[in-house]
C-alpha cells in the first residue's frame, strides 16, 4: 500500500506528468430561468401611450427615489414589450448609457451621455432695429421715400458721424 502511494506521488512529480493534458467534462450550466412577462398595461395605454407615460412618470405617481429618466426608461420598455411595432417612434426605449464620454478633458467625473452638447458661441442674436422713412429729392424732380435703419441699442452710433461725449459716458 505504501508503495502505491509513493508511486502515485512520483508520477505527479515527474516532468512527463506536467506535459499531460487532462480532459474533464464541462459542468452543467445553471438552469435557464425564463424571463417574466412584462406587467400588464391598461387598454388606455394601448390607445394613448404618450398619456400613459406622462401619467406613470408624474411626480405625484412615481416613487420619490425614482428619477424621471429611470421612470421613462421603465415605462417605455413595458410599452415596447406590449405594443411591439405599434409603438410610436418617440417612445422607443433609448440606447443604453454605455455611450457616455467625458464632458471636459481634465474632469474625471463629468460625463456627457447621449447627444453631444453644442459648444462655442451661441447663434447670432437678432438686434432690434429702429427704422425711419424719410423723403429725398431726386435730381430730375420728384420725391423718393427711403428707409434708414439703425440698431436700437445704438452700438454702431460711433460710426454714424460726429458725436461729443461729456462726463462718464466716454
Amino acid at each position: 500500500m505504501l508503495a502505491a502511494v509513493i508511486a502515485v506521488l512520483l508520477q505527479q512529480a515527474s516532468p512527463a506528468a506536467a506535459d499531460e493534458v487532462v480532459w474533464s467534462e464541462p459542468q452543467s450550466a445553471a438552469p435557464v430561468v425564463a424571463e417574466a412577462p412584462p406587467p400588464p398595461i391598461p387598454d388606455s395605454a394601448r390607445t394613448d401611450p404618450y398619456g400613459y407615460e406622462r401619467a406613470q412618470c408624474s411626480p405625484l405617481i412615481r416613487s420619490a427615489g425614482e428619477t424621471l429618466e429611470a421612470c421613462q426608461a421603465r415605462v417605455r420598455t413595458v410599452l415596447a414589450a406590449h405594443l411591439g411595432e405599434a409603438l410610436p417612434a418617440g417612445l422607443a426605449p433609448g440606447p443604453a448609457t454605455d455611450a457616455c464620454r467625458q464632458e471636459a478633458e481634465g474632469d474625471r467625473y463629468g460625463l456627457q451621455c447621449g447627444a453631444p452638447s453644442r459648444s462655442g458661441r451661441a447663434s447670432a442674436v437678432l438686434d432690434e432695429r429702429i427704422c425711419e422713412t424719410r423723403p429725398r429729392a431726386q435730381p430730375g424732380g420728384g420725391v423718393v421715400w427711403e428707409e434708414q435703419c439703425r440698431p436700437a441699442s445704438r452700438r454702431d452710433e460711433r460710426d454714424e458721424g460726429l458725436t461729443i461725449r461729456w462726463g462718464e459716458r466716454d
